[in-house]
């Protein structure tokens, strides 16, 4: 996964707020023939952040990290 600097990210997420994709829901739903109005590096970041999105991973994801395996929590 490339990593995205700071104002690309922000810049990205405005746009996405902008355009009323403001929800988990959405997001998991977003298609790239649905990012027309984004350019290649943002349609990028919004393909990655869905996936970190379905993965339950997007804090990992905007601090840059590339999660290969999930961490499994042990029950006491």
């Amino acid at each position: 996964m490339p990593q995205y600097t700071l104002t690309q990210s922000v810049k990205t997420l405005e746009k996405l707020f902008e355009n009323n994709i403001d929800s988990e829901q959405k997001i998991k739903a977003l298609k790239w023939e649905d990012l027309k109005q984004f350019s290649p590096v943002e349609k990028s970041f919004i393909m990655d952040l869905k996936e970190a999105v379905a993965k339950k991973n997007v804090i990992g994801f905007l601090a840059g990290k590339e999660e290969t395996e999930r961490p499994t929590i042990k029950s006491q």
